[in-house]
């Protein structure tokens, strides 16, 4: 038998070594593995409004010959454009992507804007010559490589303002400005015109005003130096209103610089005077630019040749344009002027002689384009060819509530008569209906095919292909090859899914690329190739736009998703399945096919195969099993819509939604106002995965609302609820009822609203909503439902309780209930403005309600669900009136500033000695009067009672360091009784880290035995209860943070980490205890070591191995969100809000309930198997033994 047992065990442990993967880590998964980065254009606010396809040169550093340059920026050339970030949508972002046309990626991301992030930021991009130009607001006009980055900076209004200007370039201004000061930069423009001279390929123009006159400034496009008239060096602004002198143009209001052509190597600028919002071509003129090398060779210096008025006859002449709409382009020396007629009702189009100016005009009506168009909206330059100009001219149908954008294509040359020939593409047999509507379009002269996307019957959106004559007057559908639906209704085709940008990325004789940017920012990459005489077409990449706008997250488990025996997911009957499912019959019956796939399905083999190694098949069961598998319902409000992805999947996109595009705000509702967010019952927890998302809209004074399941976006109900008022405030609530089936305006996700005007609405405004809010207001143990309002801008308070009225029960809508106001505080908003306002984390798991100290004590926890905090700033005003404490001052400023500096932190009578760690007088630095005027100030509240329960101040900026309208920003976290808050210091030039621990007092050592007991209250009032003691610290971190965020386990046991995104695009995590403001100043104590406490420093230390983010740059993270696995040392986090979304899983005490998944599970196997043989064999031999000894 020992023969037979040696060879076996020997073969067992070789296979074993074979297939044992080789150790890498301790904890393979702190390692990042699971980790993933969401890199997007940043283009989450506003969407793609600028789009154009860039060239590189040969010696690129990147694969792809031609990348599609992105930004939010309008039209560069349009007066009132510049990409106005800070918008109704509220984005103030000005990043500039380079993306990959093959695979989408992110090649290249910027921040065109340097106004930081605060205030208002524009910017303007235009991709041209092989580079990327921006201009922001402030004058900042920067050069952009692909491959190398920023090529140069100029500040245009710096550099304009050092030059003179003599009075012969100033004729027709002002004669007392002899100096060139006073300009500004009135709305960023970038204008071009591509001129193939030997010393430059391209100009670029930037607009100055002053006076109502603009003045033209033209750039090297290379390096950006401002090119200077030839007669003066001193000279560089060219004075619009001197132009259209020389012209002899009749001046209007304002004087403005249209755009800059260019013809050849002719090149020339067209002026004109106009109001603030019109123009006619009559007040138009054109002045032709030759540019030079100066004397030395050194700059490059211009000078005009002729200036002649645009001449047109009739109605024409006289019709004004409005100003945002005109364009201008040249083709075979004619110079083209395009532009919507007042209301967008008609389109005017004009060409003329560059040399003498005359020509000839065109008025358009919209039934020329489609008997449904209402209003046109854009004219987009295409290409141009040998008869004309290539446009496409946008409108919409006006059909309401949801009215469709039109595209068509058009062809704009110059007739036999030379006056102007406009051609609308067409179908031959349109006839009065117009043909099809097509709601976006781009075309390939190459191909000579156009690729157009319109809406289907059933609300998912498709794409066509059309094939164009030789001359372009008409098209024709060709068919395709492949997937056409272009928005599934699994991303939001069904639910608004219509396109509104269209771009041509690249275009050969045999494919072409065109980006289609749908409603909600979904950006979808499509090729048509030909093969023979057929097209396919091909998706290459999808993103979604919204993902750079993450306003908030929802975490739910994909563990205990409900499915049917066919493996589908039924999200209507979700918990009469599970019920199905718990029966007997049916756990016997899958028992049975467990065993079945066991033994004959393969299963014993893959079982034996994966306990020698642990496959990837494994690894994705195991996150499962341990809820590391989250679906991820994310917000986006800037972009009307909300995104899920799966974590496991590594961020894939599961589905998408839209929400009403007038909204002006949206939030999502989930669970109830207490519940536990890891309830495994699914009463409002991650395993609840019914949502409710409400989007109020002011056009209509009422709340839309949608019901919809987490998981897969079905939508069970939805409807409508009349307002009188802004939401103030969203208590979530949670019927505990079940009902088979949805009913068609039920859902069991309840939200009650309460209004600015402090009137009630319940969501939804049915009886099985109103009995939610009853039992709620109703509760066993609880004194009613209490909910508060904040008003910012007046800086009130308001606690108050929720009560049914006293008419029938029956009643809905805000007739059912009202608010009785319970208490009130005031911020005077003419001295301090509301930054922040923070809540406690709803659901939050809290292990113990104290905390053992190093001699056994007992610290108790202040532990407050109604606890919220309120930032406040001083105004700039206000600072500037208040002075520091003075001998002989004025009484009312003294007292006033002693309030500020003094913090009421609560009674502590009765409390024998201080808790362990705050140091005795002795130890601490002698104290010192701060003569510091305090400008921030933090305070805590209660909600039930508007009590306020502590207030502490900072004097972190001077009057100087504030400006109005402009905020600190002050990110807030409570987390059990911590209250941890972050601001910039403008005294000490560093960001400072405020920590308060709250507590009700302290157990000695033999304070609590089984014979003895503290006389404490069991039942917590907010009206009666005292004020907590309060333990604050401040602490300095050497990088800027913009959000905060906590760690969160399933049972709370598990050391707490608080997450901390900085202004370097890093996620650091903060160990808990480097933050307790019972850190002590003087030397530690036995008691205080065996605790664990450390000696107080003033730097918290950013420790590289506590960077969840690691390699992964992470940009301007305005939140971050956590949740809980199934096992407690692992926590789920997600940072979110800015161009980027990252997620991560967190051990913070390592994986003390995980196996590695680089555990020798081999060796293991050779340890059970080499047991089991051992077992048997010394079984028969004990019985050959036993059989040998009898016989004797």
């Amino acid at each position: 038998m020992t023969n037979t047992t040696l060879p076996l065990l020997f073969l067992l442990s070789l296979l074993t070594t074979l297939l044992s993967p080789q150790a890498a880590a301790l904890h393979a998964d702190e390692a990042g593995l699971t980790d993933f980065l969401l890199r997007t254009p940043g283009h989450g606010h506003l969407g793609v409004q600028y789009g154009h396809p860039l060239t590189l040169g040969e010696s690129r550093q990147f694969p792809p010959e031609v990348v599609w340059i992105t930004s939010e920026s309008g039209a560069p050339v349009a007066i009132d454009g510049g990409g106005q970030s800070e918008s109704a949508r509220g984005g103030q972002e000005c990043w500039v992507a380079a993306r990959n046309v093959t695979d989408g990626n992110v090649i290249w991301r910027a921040d065109a804007c340097s106004s930081g992030r605060s205030g208002n930021r524009r910017h303007v991009t235009l991709a041209t010559g092989g580079m990327v130009h921006t201009l922001d607001n402030v004058g900042i006009l920067r050069g952009w490589k692909v491959e190398s980055g920023l090529i140069y900076d100029v500040d245009v209004i710096a550099q304009l303002n050092g030059l003179v200007l003599s009075s012969k370039e100033d004729a027709g201004d002002d004669k007392k400005s002899s100096r060139d000061s006073g300009y500004i930069l009135q709305t960023p423009r970038l204008l071009s015109a591509d001129v193939h001279k030997p010393f430059i390929k391209t100009v670029i123009g930037t607009v100055v005003t002053r006076d109502k006159k603009e003045y033209l400034l033209m750039h090297h496009s290379a390096t950006g130096e401002i090119i200077h008239s030839s007669s003066s060096a001193a000279v560089a602004a060219l004075p619009s209103r001197r132009l259209l002198n020389e012209a002899k143009v009749k001046p209007v209001t304002c004087s403005r610089i249209l755009d800059l052509v260019s013809n050849g190597d002719r090149m020339g600028v067209i002026t004109g005077h106009s109001t603030e919002n019109e123009i006619t071509l009559s007040s138009m003129a054109y002045t032709e630019i030759r540019l030079s090398s100066s004397d030395d060779g050194d700059k490059m210096v211009y000078e005009t040749i002729h200036s002649v008025p645009l001449k047109t006859f009739g109605e024409v002449s006289s019709t004004p344009l409005v100003l945002s709409t005109v364009r201008v382009f040249t083709h075979k020396e004619k110079v083209y002027v395009m532009g919507f007629q007042n209301y967008y009702s008609k389109l005017i189009v004009a060409n003329f002689d560059m040399n003498t100016g005359k020509g000839n005009g065109k008025i358009i009506s919209m039934s020329t384009f489609h008997p449904e168009l209402l209003w046109f909206t854009s004219i987009t330059v295409e290409d141009f060819i040998d008869s004309g100009v290539i446009l496409r001219v946008a409108g919409m149908d006006g059909k309401l509530p949801d009215a469709y954008r039109m595209d068509h294509l058009v062809v704009v040359g110059e007739d036999q008569d030379g006056g102007v020939s406009l051609n609308k593409v067409s179908t031959k047999d349109e006839g009065e209906e117009g043909g099809p509507q097509h709601e976006a379009l781009v075309y390939c002269p190459l191909m000579s095919v156009s690729l157009t996307a319109a809406s289907s019957e059933d609300g998912t959106t498709v794409v066509s292909s059309y094939e164009t004559s030789s001359d372009l007057r008409t098209w024709s559908q060709s068919p395709m090859d492949g997937e056409t639906v272009l928005v599934p209704p699994s991303r939001g085709g069904t639910s608004g899914g219509i396109v509104e940008y269209a771009h041509l990325v690249e275009c050969k004789s045999d494919s072409m690329t065109g980006v289609f940017t749908a409603r909600g920012g979904l950006t979808i990459a499509l090729r048509v190739e030909k093969n023979g005489s057929s097209l396919v077409l091909k998706q290459l990449w999808s993103t979604e736009e919204a993902l750079g706008s993450i306003s908030s997250a929802v975490f739910l488990d994909e563990t205990h998703a409900v499915t049917m025996s066919d493996g589908s997911f039924n999200a209507d009957d979700e918990e009469e399945t599970a019920l199905r499912n718990l029966q007997f019959s049916n756990r016997i019956q899958s028992q049975l096919s467990s065993l079945k796939n066991f033994f004959v399905g393969g299963g014993i083999l893959s079982s034996v195969a994966s306990m020698a190694l642990m496959s990837e098949e494994k690894k994705a069961e195991r996150d499962y099993a341990f809820g590391f598998a989250k679906i991820s319902v994310l917000l986006s409000e800037s972009m009307h819509r909300i995104i899920a992805l799966d974590t496991a999947k590594k961020g894939k996109v599961v589905w998408a939604m839209n929400l009403h595009p007038d909204a002006e705000s949206h939030k999502i509702v989930h669970g109830g106002q207490i519940s536990s967010l890891n309830d495994p019952h699914g009463y409002g927890g991650v395993h609840d995965h019914e949502l409710l998302v409400l989007s109020y809209v002011p056009s209509t004074s009422s709340i839309e609302w949608k019901c919809f399941d987490g998981m897969t976006g079905r939508i069970f109900s939805n409807g409508a609820v009349t307002v009188s008022s802004k939401i103030a405030q969203i208590v979530p609530l949670r019927s505990s009822i079940h009902h088979p089936s949805h009913e068609s305006i039920s859902c069991r996700q309840v939200a009650l609203i309460v209004h600015e005007n402090d009137t009630v609405s319940v969501v939804p405004d049915n009886a099985r909503s109103h009995s939610t809010v009853d039992e709620a207001i109703s509760a066993p143990g609880r004194n009613g439902l209490f909910v508060h309002t904040v008003n910012k801008q007046t800086g009130e308070f308001h606690a108050m309780r929720v009560a049914r009225k006293l008419k029938s029960s029956l009643e809905l809508g805000s007739k059912a209930f009202k608010l009785v106001t319970v208490g009130t505080a005031l911020f005077d908003p003419s001295q301090e403005k509301i930054v922040n306002v923070a809540h406690p984390q709803r659901g939050e798991v809290i292990q113990s309600p104290s905390t053992v100290l190093g001699d056994d004590a007992l610290l108790l926890k202040y532990l407050n669900p109604h606890l919220v905090v309120v930032v406040t700033e001083a105004t700039k005003s206000f600072l500037a009136e208040i002075s520091p404490v003075s001998e002989g001052g004025n009484e009312i400023e003294n007292s006033f500033y002693k309030s500020l500096t003094t913090s009421d932190g609560g009674s502590s009578s009765g409390q024998k000695r201080k808790p362990l760690g705050a140091s005795k007088p002795g130890e601490a630095p002698p104290s010192t009067t701060s003569t510091l005027v305090p400008s921030l100030f933090v305070t805590l509240l209660d909600s039930v009672s508007g009590q306020i329960l502590y207030r502490v101040s900072h004097a972190h900026a001077t009057e100087s360091d504030l400006t109005e309208g402009v905020s600190t920003k002050v990110p807030v976290i409570i987390s059990e009784n911590w209250v941890v808050y972050t601001f910039f210091n403008q005294r000490t030039r560093r960001t400072d880290i405020g920590v308060l621990t709250l507590h009700e007092g302290m157990i000695d050592k033999n304070g609590l035995t089984a014979f003895n007991g503290p006389e404490q209250e069991l039942v917590f009032s907010s009206l009666e209860s005292p004020k907590p003691i309060v333990l604050s610290k401040t602490y300095g971190m050497a990088k800027a943070i913009t959000a905060i965020g906590v760690t969160v386990t399933k049972a709370g046991i598990t050391s707490k980490q608080f997450l901390f995104a900085t202004a370097n695009d890093q996620v650091i995590s903060m160990d808990r205890r480097l933050m307790d403001p019972r850190r002590p100043n003087g030397e530690l104590k036995p008691s205080e070591k065996m605790e664990g406490l450390v000696r107080y420093a003033p730097l918290l230390p950013i420790i590289p191995l506590r960077t969840p983010s690691h390699v992964y740059q992470v940009s301007n993270v305005q939140s971050i969100s956590s949740t809980a696995a199934n096992v407690e040392s692992q926590s789920l986090m997600l940072a979110y809000g800015g161009p980027d979304v990252f997620f991560s899983r967190l051990a913070p005490s390592k994986g003390f309930d995980l196996l590695p998944d680089d555990f020798n599970r081999g060796l293991l196997t050779v340890v059970v198997l080499g047991m089991t043989v051992l077992l048997v064999a010394i079984q028969r031999m004990n019985k050959k033994k036993l059989v040998t000894t009898a016989w004797l």
